[in-house]
């Protein structure tokens, strides 16, 4: 091959390679872009699996939490007065029982050493005919019990409510599991969850239910300390039986409504299935799942959402394969395009290979004329520019003659012009080696461009005085655009940055604060109050709610709720009122009250504006939604003062409200240094 074409092949070889090169990036960049895309859309449908299973979660957490609240407070009064009566267990567990709806079942369970078992059956026939301590058959069907086998403890259960179909005489100590959990309560002197089990259900046919029971210790004495102490001191135990189906409807529900399957398993069992919603499907892991842990009275349970094939989530977009899709094209396209430019070019530097010459000499003069010239005589004011600097300004030099430091004056904004003149005059004075200022110039059309002027002195008098400066003029619009989209983006991500705090501590249906943002607001008050100033604590609890949404539907309660916490909100007058949504339908509102007259006046509004809404429930005895008030009020609190204690008093107020036959408000007013320590609070 000849030198000269050699010569013609080489540059098409370069050319073939770069639009090969461009290609290849091009279809990186959309595979990039596409899987950027796709773990972002991963990433939200986490997010969104996240949100529903929380949703999933509060859907029981708050009624197991309420029931063993509940059971360590029955421990507690229990421990306090000692062995109950049938009579006074039976009042006891009917309003227990009234109050929960996690549990089904309650029973008191008194430790009775196999010496003393005769006497104690004796006893207990006296009260219940009949009643003997008995144990499930090895084997057993229906009703198939024995008499109790021989054993150092015995812990039958004595008392139960509901009566019908409960355990009562079947000793709890025949079966290591149930034991378990509740040894582990009588160390710890706290309530504690067994592993799931068939409840024994007496005279009762039928498959057995699968549950669980919450056992709280009593004891002789108050608060026995230590663990030798509490396990000399034990009286027995007072359990709560929850049935598993029953606690989990709701949140299968709301799985299923968002197209989910969910299974439960219990951690301290060998991660062992315990509730399907997908029937008698077997488990398989999925990478597409989503666990969450709860604490159910201190033992680990963990959720798993699964979604179906019908799930729609954010990792169902389109938006990646359409990216994918459209980059590949568009680099196609662009591939075309340069290599027809490349060709184009190409046929173009072989019919101007004889003016190179003259092509280079522009060339090297359009690089060194660049950037728009000055020359400034100062004595005169007689301003020296090139051809680019007017070009710069949509202008030619003819039009802007005569050029003076008046002209470039005139062009400039008057809101620069200070900073130049400043920048201008400390390199006069020797405090800057260099003049460089950034200033706008107004454009032909217009607009403003902004040019960032380079100079410096090069020519003085005898005396230093500065005679002729020059420099240069570079549009830099582009970069100061650059800038403005960075600040526009830097506030456009802390506006969403507040948006996320704001929902972090905000009830998503109600607009209140949540329960999470309790405890920040009560300290806030609490600093103010320890400065000399009352604090009050309402509490209130929607009177019959259970059976309105039972009777209208959640949806309706929903909107009551809405109404509610809208009307709560516009009865606040105070920048430092706070309204919460503590759960389901009790909120709680702080505010500061000079007097307890006026607190208790606060609340009635409150109350009054809730009548006033006149919502009609056809299942409440007035006819409309009312509520029930809970109001703590201090009257010159101290640091002693806790949130804890706060909702303590609060949340007992308002029980006393409710026992009182709700629709009414209940007050407690602390002076100086009382009610400070969280009392124990009356079961609800």
């Amino acid at each position: 091959m000849k030198r000269g074409e050699q010569g013609r092949v080489w540059p098409l070889l370069l050319d073939a390679c770069l639009v090969l090169v461009l290609v290849a990036l091009g279809l990186a960049g959309s595979v990039s872009a596409y899987r950027a895309l796709a773990q972002k859309a991963a990433g939200q449908e986490r997010e969104l699996l996240n949100a529903m299973g929380q949703s999933v979660v509060g859907a029981f957490d708050l009624q197991l939490v309420r029931a063993v609240e509940a059971l360590q407070v029955s421990g507690q009064m229990l421990s306090a007065q000692g062995r109950p009566t049938r009579e006074q267990f039976v009042r006891y567990g009917t309003g227990l029982l009234g109050e929960s709806s996690a549990l089904t079942l309650l029973e008191w369970q008194p430790t009775v050493p196999h010496a003393e078992l005769a006497e104690f059956e004796r006893r207990a026939a006296l009260e219940q005919p009949g009643y003997r301590v008995v144990e499930p058959a090895t084997e057993y069907e229906s009703d198939g019990f024995v008499a109790v086998r021989l054993r150092e403890q015995h812990l039958p259960v004595l008392y139960s409510w509901p009566e019908t179909g409960a355990a009562l005489g079947v000793d709890m100590a025949f079966d290591p599991r149930r034991m378990r959990s509740k040894l582990l309560a009588r160390d710890a002197g706290s309530p504690v969850a067994s592993e799931t089990f068939s409840l024994i259900r007496r005279g009762q046919s039928g498959p057995a239910a699968i549950g669980f029971a919450v056992s709280a210790p009593v004891y002789r004495t108050a608060r026995p300390v230590g663990v030798d102490a509490r396990r000399r001191e034990l009286l027995g135990f007072v359990a709560g039986v929850i049935e598993l189906p029953g606690l989990m409807r709701e949140a299968a529900l709301r799985a299923d409504a968002n197209e989910l399957d969910l299974f439960v398993f219990d951690q301290d069992e060998e991660h062992r299935l315990i509730y399907s919603s997908a029937g008698s499907e077997p488990f398989r892991s999925d990478g597409g799942d989503t666990a969450l842990s709860v604490d159910v009275g201190g033992r680990p349970w963990q959720l798993v959402l699964r979604p179906r094939p019908s799930f729609v989530g954010a990792g169902h977009d389109e938006a990646p394969l359409m990216a994918l899709a459209a980059g590949a094209v568009a680099t196609l396209l662009v591939g075309l395009a340069v290599a027809r430019s490349l060709v184009i070019r190409r046929r173009l530097e072989r019919a101007e290979s004889v003016l190179a010459e003259d092509r280079q000499h522009l060339t090297n003069v359009l690089d060194g004329t660049a950037a728009g010239t000055w020359d400034w005589h100062i004595d005169s004011g007689r301003l020296e520019i090139n051809e680019r600097w007017a070009l710069m300004l949509g202008r030619t030099r003819a039009e802007l003659e005569p050029v003076t430091g008046t002209t470039w004056e005139r062009l400039c904004h008057a809101g620069d012009l200070i900073e130049a003149n400043v920048a201008m005059r400390r390199h006069f004075s020797g405090e800057a080696e260099r003049y460089t200022a950034e200033f706008r110039m107004r454009h032909a059309d217009g607009h403003w461009v902004w040019v960032q002027s380079n100079g410096s002195v090069f020519q003085r008098d005898a005396e230093g005085k500065p005679l002729r400066l020059a420099g240069t003029h570079m549009d830099i619009s582009p970069r100061k655009a650059d800038e403005q989209r960075l600040q526009d983006d830097a506030r456009a991500l802390e506006a969403a940055n507040r948006q996320l705090r704001d929902l972090a501590i905000l009830d998503a249906l109600t607009g209140a604060f949540n329960r999470r943002h309790f405890n920040d607001v009560c300290m806030a008050a609490l600093a103010g109050a320890q400065r000399g100033q009352a604090v009050a604590l309402c509490m209130l609890d929607v009177d019959h709610f259970k059976a309105y949404n039972d009777h209208y539907g959640h949806q309706a309660g929903d909107a009551v709720l809405q109404a509610l916490a809208q009307t709560l909100k516009d009865g606040l007058k105070r920048s430092t009122d706070a309204l919460f949504r503590l759960g389901g339908e009790e909120f709680g509102v702080i505010f500061s009250a000079a007097s307890a007259e006026a607190a208790q006046h606060f609340v009635g509004r409150l109350s009054a504006a809730l009548h006033a809404l006149a919502l009609p429930h056809a299942q409440s005895p007035l006819r409309v939604v009312t509520a029930s008030f809970g109001l703590a009020w201090w009257a010159a609190p101290t640091s002693q003062l806790t949130p804890e204690a706060m909702y303590a008093a609060a949340d007992a107020a308002l029980y006393e409200a409710k026992r009182g036959g709700r629709d009414r408000i209940a007050f407690h007013c602390f002076e100086a240094g009382q009610g400070e320590a969280a009392p124990l609070a009356t079961t609800r």
